[in-house]
């Protein structure tokens, strides 16, 4: 009796080692599966943005680019002509004139208000200073 219950617990065991090893497998597929579904969701997103790419680049070609860059350049160069211009077009008179002018607008701001000839209060001990 004792040995056909040893060899149904050695039975049992085996089983449950066949049982743990089968749900090792199962839990290993299903990581496989869950890292296969990640990867088709990025494959999917690649190629969307792919896509999104290329309807970009249909819309804007490198030729379309280098037009507005140099047009940008040319209006930059333009403006700075423009500035050279304006800058060098004031004469010694002008510069005189804006330097009397800003004198003139220092001196209004320097000027101080009287100073009162009244004699101030004198201190009474024991009060606080207003």
């Amino acid at each position: 009796k004792a040995m056909l219950l040893l060899k149904k617990k050695r039975y049992q065991e085996q089983l449950l080692d066949k049982t743990e090893n089968q749900i090792s497998n199962l839990e290993r597929m299903v990581q496989d599966i869950e890292f296969t579904q990640i990867e088709m969701k990025v494959i999917e997103g690649l190629k969307i943005g792919n896509e999104c790419l290329n309807k970009m680049h249909q819309v804007m070609s490198i030729e379309e680019v280098e037009r507005i860059i140099g047009e940008t350049q040319d209006a930059v160069e333009y403006q700075r002509q423009i500035d050279e211009i304006l800058a060098g077009s004031l004469t010694e008179e002008d510069e005189d004139a804006i330097l009397e002018e800003l004198n003139a607008i220092t001196q209004e701001q320097m000027e101080l208000p009287e100073v009162p000839s009244e004699p101030l209060p004198e201190k009474i001990p024991g009060t606080l200073p207003l």
